[in-house]
């Protein structure tokens, strides 16, 4: 989104929002529509000049070309128009759109999901505790995004200022009482946070470090957390709980290894269903789900708890948690008659990748574990090195292929998973994703289990889940297939050790 129109609002005032700021050319900058894009400004926008990414000659000459009323930016520019100047440009874009939406943060409870791994499965598992409870939901993630009636894929991510006011105000006309927003990086980098006060804080797996300059992820979004709202956070990360004490804010915990208000254990795992047995206070209840291994078990566990702070008793949390039978992408499994059952997961991190398959290690019931894995050619060579290391140490065959990006990048990624192996030869280097799919599928005896992790395109929900479906589509064509004689398989040259 490039502009947001609140032409049926009052305008906003920049005086109002920004009494600190300087203002050069007037007292004061009444806003009806705002543009982050000078290609998109008409005729009486305000238009948003980042320096850091765009060129301010370029975006004034445009800015006075298209009539725009005013600049909000970080620095004095060589320009007759009004300027607003800030400290940080992006951050008071989200106040100036939440404004011209009608403030809806102020009329929506909103949750946030952070964490490392497993925000979305978290998010969809939280939205139907609390549809369950009663309440009207919204949710907001890469899967899809739910206004509280119409259930969408968009062909855009909702992870900028603007998109998200528009959101919340969709869901607030909608009659959501809540909604629950996936908090990914991109909206973190955005100032998504700025004009939110989150009601409810949901914080998945161990955050740990986030490798990067600046403040931690997460004490961003406690720094953003209503002084009267909860944070529900996993006893099982140390870090995290430490973040949430420092934070001096309430908090519900859950865990799987460690004494927590609401604890579970998993009581048996078998391919397709784990059974856990959930304690909370004097109250224990099974859960049965289709949805596998500790770290789904570590996601129900999470909107229990929150279905539980929404007044249902436990034996109905975990009704509603249970409810949710797939999630595209993750631990998505695909079975057939006399093939080789079929995981589909967005595991593109070695340590996701690790757990997913110590996860279907511990499902199989004899067999072999096949990988067929994609590294994300954005990330650092010594991160494929690492998923090569944890393909080769969890499966018994791995399979290198190409990912979202195409087998432009092919080659580099896989000669970079290479340099974190130790049996260099063993591999099998397929560019063709949809080759290698087919030889897995084909090769792989009715017995074993195969992983296709990681490869999906993360530009927009649309393209997320399109591409999870290509994939589930080229196994189940390939399951229909004649099985392929086991005999015919290559054999493996041992490689010296050193």
């Amino acid at each position: 989104m490039v502009g947001i129109d609140a032409s049926e609002l009052r305008p906003a005032s920049l005086r109002e929002l920004f009494p600190e700021a300087r203002f050069i050319g007037a007292q004061d900058i009444q806003v009806s529509r705002l543009a982050v894009d000078s290609a998109a400004c008409r005729r009486g926008d305000l238009i948003v000049v980042d320096c850091a990414t765009a060129d301010p000659q370029q975006a004034i000459a445009e800015a006075l070309a298209r009539g725009a009323a005013g600049i909000l930016c970080e620095q004095l520019l060589p320009c007759p128009l009004p300027q607003c100047v800030v400290p940080d440009a992006l951050a008071a874009t989200a106040l100036v759109a939440d404004a011209l939406a009608g403030r809806p943060t102020r009329d929506v409870y909103t949750v946030g999901v952070i964490g490392p791994a497993g925000k979305t499965t978290t998010a969809l598992l939280v939205a139907a505790a609390l549809r369950a409870a009663g309440i009207r939901t919204a949710y907001n993630t890469d899967l899809g995004t739910c206004d509280g009636v119409l259930q969408v894929t968009p062909g855009h991510a909702v992870n900028d200022p603007i998109g998200q006011s528009q959101w919340l105000a969709d869901t607030r006309d909608c009659g959501c009482e809540t909604a629950v927003l996936e908090l990914n990086e991109r909206m973190l980098a955005n100032h998504c946070l700025e004009p939110l006060q989150l009601d409810l804080l949901v914080i998945t797996g161990n955050p740990g470090r986030t490798g990067e300059f600046g403040p931690h992820q997460l004490q961003t979004a406690l720094d953003h957390l209503n002084p009267e709202g909860m944070v529900v956070v996993s006893a099982d990360s140390p870090q995290a709980v430490r973040m949430v004490t420092d934070a001096g804010v309430r908090r519900l915990t859950y865990g799987l290894r460690k004494q927590a208000d609401i604890s579970a254990k998993v009581f048996e795992q078998v391919a397709g269903q784990t059974t856990l047995l959930i304690t909370a206070g004097d109250t224990t209840a099974a859960m049965e789900t289709q949805l596998t291994g500790p770290a789904m078990a570590s996601n129900q566990l999470a909107a229990v708890a929150v279905g539980m702070l929404a007044e249902l008793d436990l034996p109905r949390a975990i009704e509603a948690v249970v409810s949710v039978k797939q999630i595209p992408g993750r631990m998505d499994r695909i079975t057939g008659y006399d093939t080789a059952a079929v995981v589909l997961d967005s595991a593109d991190t070695p340590g996701r990748l690790s757990e997913t398959l110590r996860t279907l290690r511990r499902e199989r019931q004899g067999g072999r574990l096949w990988c067929v894995v994609a590294a994300d050619e954005r990330a650092e060579d010594v991160q494929h090195a690492n998923l090569g290391a944890a393909a080769e140490r969890f499966a018994d065959r791995a399979i290198y292929t190409s990912g979202a990006g195409g087998k432009e990048a092919f080659l580099a990624t896989s000669h970079a998973m290479l340099d974190g192996v130790r049996r260099p030869a063993e591999p099998r280097l397929i560019a063709d994703r949809q080759r290698a799919i087919e030889w897995a599928v084909a090769h792989a005896a009715p017995e074993d289990t195969i992983l296709i992790a990681g490869g999906y395109a993360s530009d927009s929900p649309h393209a997320h889940r399109s591409t999870i479906e290509a994939d589930r589509r080229l196994v189940e064509e390939a399951q229909e297939r004649p099985a392929t004689p086991r005999a015919v398989m290559p054999a493996t040259i041992p490689f010296p050790v050193a």
